[in-house]
């Protein structure tokens, strides 16, 4: 199979976007992942794939920590702009810090504060395991990924969703999870 088929294929997987953080060398990175699953309740862990070409993925191996948030479906601008190279991704992000540093990003539906526990190689990317330290859910709907295009859970196409220029204050925080 070559890689545009494959491409093709893996685009009709429905998933959830987020933007992996981490804090190494006394500055932050981030990147828009959608390889992003649960792995174990007992310890709380999940799994994550980044390509090991990326900044963020030095970082991660660097520090041995990072963040997942979970981007809500008002947030496409900011998916958009952690999936492209550039030297400051966080440039008017509204981000608030774990205490290891990593940046975690206002607004979003939920954030996972993790510690690597393992880190493999998976073809062109590593795959870490991350120990959830701590966890945050907010009552907020999820942006979604389908087809190559950001959507929501009603599968209505992004420009039917209005986009705020601000970030709404959180209603109703789910829950707050720390092992």
């Amino acid at each position: 199979m070559n890689e545009s088929d494959f491409r093709q294929a893996i685009s009709q997987f429905a998933s959830g976007v987020t933007v992996v953080t981490a804090w190494a060398g006394g500055r932050s990175f981030g990147m828009t992942l959608s390889a992003m699953t649960s792995l174990s309740l007992e310890p709380p862990a999940l799994l994550i794939c980044v390509n090991r070409k990326v900044p963020t993925e030095q970082a991660i191996t660097a520090s041995g920590v990072f963040a997942v948030n979970v981007l809500a479906d008002y947030q496409e601008r900011l998916a958009r702009k952690f999936a492209k190279p550039a030297d400051d991704k966080f440039d008017g992000v509204d981000v608030e810090y774990t205490r290891h540093g990593v940046p975690l990003v206002r607004g979003a539906l939920g954030h996972f504060e993790c510690t690597v526990r393992e880190r493999m190689s998976g073809g062109s990317h590593s795959i870490f395991i991350g120990h959830v330290d701590a966890a945050r859910v907010y009552d907020r709907r999820p942006l979604v990924y389908h087809g190559a295009g950001f959507g929501d859970f009603n599968g209505r196409v992004r420009s039917a969703i209005p986009v705020p220029d601000h970030v709404p204050p959180p209603t109703g925080v789910g829950a707050f999870f720390s092992s």
